[in-house]
């Protein structure tokens, strides 16, 4: 059977996609302003023509958290183009934000090209997108609200059917979810044989984005979460530098609860740590800085079975 094609509308054009049901995976037929599951009935909304697909029952998401005027934009607040201030709140905000988020120096690794040199067409599916954006043929996915988003939807249970990408995108995603396995799981099902993944995590860094933030990983305790993938490359992406840099930026902010102090302070902690993230890239070249890293990657391609434990224990990077 075909599955039913729907495009989600918005601010920019968008691709058109093939979207199944979280929870039986079966399609999803077009009704008005909603897609009614073919098996199980259940019915998901079309909010600003983005369909809300998640598995309530699974998920600490509700569907009519989108529902009303004010839709949840989720836990990351991620400013940019959907943030709505103005003055000089709006510019303290994309200041803060642009100290904030400069790209790691030394710290990225290209695994994009890498993807498409060997698939020049690619089908990818990026999770917890924000407004990060990776070109043509890139289907984006995430439980707020932003741009280019094709639907929204819980990693734990992901609206595609089997072996539909070739190429999956987690960014910073595998901390905020409560069972970062269960969504490696999904990630091994919607890919191809052979599939890329590639993913980012924080292992050492405060709390951030408040409840919608559960755990942290070790290199191998990454390497061991996408198990079923053989390494293509993996490492550092923010070192022991970035870890005393979020570390001093908290404690900065444990000086107060008042909400306007900690503005003025975190502010001075974004400034004063900014020019000291040059040195990162001298403290992250050693197997010692594994042990006190801010945040690794890893990217992989699909195998057919998981490694086995005994040999991920052989996989230990650090001293």
């Amino acid at each position: 059977m075909s599955l039913p094609e729907h495009r989600a509308e918005g601010q920019n054009a968008r691709p058109r996609h093939i979207f199944v049901c979280p929870i039986d995976k079966h399609p999803l037929a077009p009704s008005g302003d909603k897609l009614i599951c073919t098996s199980c009935n259940l019915q998901y909304p079309l909010i600003r023509g983005v369909p809300i697909l998640i598995n309530e029952s699974e998920s600490v998401f509700r569907i009519s958290d989108y529902e009303t005027q004010q839709a949840y934009h989720g836990a990351s607040g991620y400013g940019g183009t959907l943030d709505k201030t103005s003055g000089a709140k709006k510019a303290y905000r994309r200041f803060a934000r642009f100290l904030s988020e400069a790209p790691v120096p030394g710290g990225s690794f290209d695994f994009l090209s890498q993807i498409l040199s060997e698939r020049p067409d690619a089908k990818i599916l990026v999770v917890g997108s924000g407004e990060r954006q990776y070109g043509e043929n890139v289907t984006y996915t995430d439980v707020a609200f932003s741009k280019n988003i094709a639907c929204i939807c819980d990693s734990h249970d992901l609206p595609f059917s089997d072996q539909t990408f070739d190429a999956v995108i987690a960014e910073a995603v595998l901390e905020h979810v409560c069972d970062p396995q269960k969504c490696v799981s999904e990630y091994v099902r919607v890919l191809k044989p052979d599939g890329f993944a590639f993913a980012t995590i924080p292992f050492l860094q405060p709390v951030h984005m408040g409840a919608y933030d559960f755990t942290r990983f070790t290199h191998l305790g990454l390497r061991r979460l996408f198990r079923q993938f053989d390494e293509i490359a993996s490492g550092v992406c923010g070192g022991p530098v970035y870890s005393g840099i979020h570390l001093f930026r908290e404690q900065l902010l444990c000086l107060t609860d008042n909400h306007r102090l900690q503005t003025v302070l975190r502010l001075l902690g974004l400034l004063v740590t900014f020019p000291i993230r040059y040195l990162d890239p001298i403290f992250s070249r050693t197997m010692q800085s594994y042990n006190s890293s801010c945040a690794f990657y890893f990217f992989g391609r699909k195998r057919q079975s998981p490694i086995p434990d005994r040999d991920i224990l052989g996989m230990f990077r650090g001293r």
